[in-house]
């Protein structure tokens, strides 16, 4: 988009039929700098007026003939921008080549000169445009290097951006900050090993540089190695204590390690120094919610909420802590204001099971029902008829969730969601065709779904004597993902079926070590009450009735088995 090429510059930059182009007379008569010929002007009236008309194509034609008649950069620009909304990048490099010859003190058109023969693959002309951009800027090289880092990782793909910023870097031989800003932008492209070598080198021009210190601590983590980063920062920091940088990248580091007690010291370290911080409030907010400690992080929520920041994910946070305190109008209350960024479907998604959980399963799924009305995200409308099956499912309704699989699989006959979520509802019915036609078909699609090679089996292992059928595709599961707990228990119910019993306890004990499932607990008792272990299997039997009481599996089995 043009927004991107420009990379937050002043004008502004709205696509042709919006608002920015509502008035031509306005446009003709004020916005250019020269004054145009009759011919000019009424190419300029006929470009906004086809864009008043959301024709943006026949506006574009208009735009270029004006542009090449008037010595205008700001005509020159606004070309630029709406070809760019068109995808249109030899019109877009036209313009931008105009714009920065009429302006040749202006950065901004060095910059989307610069971007966009990087999205051409000419990585020499992308390189030389952008150092220009550069000079002009005002910047000092190093944040504006870390601007054109982050501008290419957003716009140009990874085989091209990291050659472009290398050349570009080659300008700047002694400058710490350049070889930081390649390293960063390897770092978000994929590519660890680079900017570990890219920290490596500010290092040497800028030893103890605490950017480059954070940067090759993460590096070193994406490459496995995550006591050696933890190890740098500490050392960094018993150097240089009080370096807020290098304590915000070891508290970083530590949350990615998922040590978040310790991550949550060094936050509050952070927090004595900046009391009012809303990025240190809110990974406080996150610590905590994840630690489980509720009312410290609904605080810290709450405060970055009030301040304007973040202010859909703390709506979202704040919640599921409302929700797993049992306070669900309170949680509904915050999921309804999480009206954008990464958390919004999920909580509409939580407000539909809070409602079926209310007991207002029709509410519910009406809810879901306007969700999926509302959202133009093919995805997204999968995963909300697979919401609304679940939920028919817990209401012990599986016909009905059978028969909305069926609608949904019409419009997306080829989901593989949707046809693993239909199988397991047949298989619940006893429907053992549908079940297996609908997991053989996601397995020729994908023959690596592990989920659906080990349903597959199961069912087959549970429902028929196919047992050496079975064996074969909880086989393939298992060799795709050998600690994934329920493949490891369809493991072991098949060695019990085929009277391996010895085989069939040692994976059912892995299996129920990793996931304490009443099923999983029923299936090893079974196994091991054949293999003659009895005591152990009453053992296991008291376990999980301690943990499940009540539970349906388990008082079969012991009734069963005399247990």
């Amino acid at each position: 988009m043009a927004g991107l090429l420009l990379g937050g510059c002043a004008t502004v930059r709205t696509p042709v039929g919006t608002e920015a182009a509502a008035n031509p007379v306005r446009v003709a008569s004020g916005q250019f700098a020269s004054t145009p010929s009759s011919r000019a002007m009424y190419d300029v009236l006929a470009a906004e007026m086809a864009g008043q008309a959301g024709d943006a194509k026949t506006a574009i034609e208009y735009y270029r003939k004006a542009m090449r008649a008037l010595p205008d950069p700001a005509l020159a620009q606004r070309t630029m921008e709406i070809a760019t909304f068109l995808h249109d990048e030899s019109v877009a490099l036209e313009a931008a080549g105009r714009w920065a010859a009429l302006a040749p003190n202006d950065a901004r058109p060095q910059q989307a000169l610069g971007i966009l023969y990087a999205r051409q693959g000419e990585v020499d002309k992308a390189a030389l445009h952008l150092s220009r951009f550069v000079s002009l800027s005002g910047q000092k090289s190093s944040p504006a290097l870390l601007r054109i880092g982050a501008l290419l990782a957003q716009t140009v793909q990874g085989a091209t951006a990291l050659p472009v910023m290398h050349r570009l870097i080659s300008d700047y031989p002694q400058q710490a900050g350049a070889q930081y800003a390649y390293g960063v932008l390897a770092l978000q492209l994929g590519a660890p090993a680079t900017a570990l070598d890219a920290a490596e080198h500010a290092l040497a021009l800028q030893p103890g540089m605490s950017e480059a210190l954070g940067l090759k601590a993460q590096a070193l983590m994406s490459l496995g190695h995550q006591d050696r980063a933890l190890d740098l920062l500490k050392g960094a920091l018993n150097d240089a204590p009080d370096s807020v940088a290098l304590r915000l990248a070891y508290a970083r580091l530590l949350v990615s390690t998922k040590d978040y007690s310790h991550a949550r010291a060094e936050f509050h370290w952070l927090l004595k120094r900046d009391p009012n911080n809303p990025d240190v409030l809110y990974t406080l907010g996150l610590l905590d919610f994840e630690l489980k400690r509720d009312r410290e992080a609904g605080r810290y929520l709450q405060r970055v909420a009030k301040a304007g920041y973040h202010v859909s994910a703390a709506q979202y946070f704040l919640g599921r802590i409302a929700e797993r305190g049992g306070d669900m109008e309170s949680a509904l209350n915050h999921y309804a204001n999480v009206d954008a960024g990464e958390y919004q479907f999920d909580a509409q998604v939580r407000i539909a099971y809070i409602l079926a959980r209310q007991g207002d399963l029709d509410q519910a799924r009406e809810y879901l029902s306007e969700l999926r009305a509302s959202v133009s995200d093919n995805q997204q409308k999968i995963g909300l008829y697979l919401v609304e099956g679940e939920l028919l499912q817990q209401a012990d309704d599986a016909p009905t969730a059978l028969k909305l699989y069926n609608k949904a699989l019409r419009t997306y006959p080829e989901a593989a969601r949707l046809l693993y979520a239909r199988a397991l509802v047949a298989d619940s019915l006893g429907d053992l065709g549908q079940a297996e036609a609908d997991l053989t078909r996601v397995i020729q699609d994908n023959p690596k779904d592990a989920a659906a090679l080990n349903a597959l089996g199961y069912t087959l292992a549970n429902q028929t004597d196919r047992y050496a059928e079975a064996l074969g595709y909880i086989q393939r599961a298992l060799a795709l993902s050998p600690s994934d707990p329920a493949i490891l228990d369809s493991m072991g119910w098949v060695q019990y079926k085929l009277k391996h019993y010895p085989e069939a306890v040692g994976y059912l004990e892995r299996a129920y070590a990793g996931f304490p499932d009443p099923e999983v607990a029923s299936h090893l008792i079974q196994a091991l009450v054949a293999s003659g272990e009895r005591t152990q299997a009453r053992a296991v039997l008291d376990k999980a009735l301690k943990a499940h009481p009540g539970d349906a599996k388990l008082a079969a089995v012991r009734h069963q088995l005399g247990l």
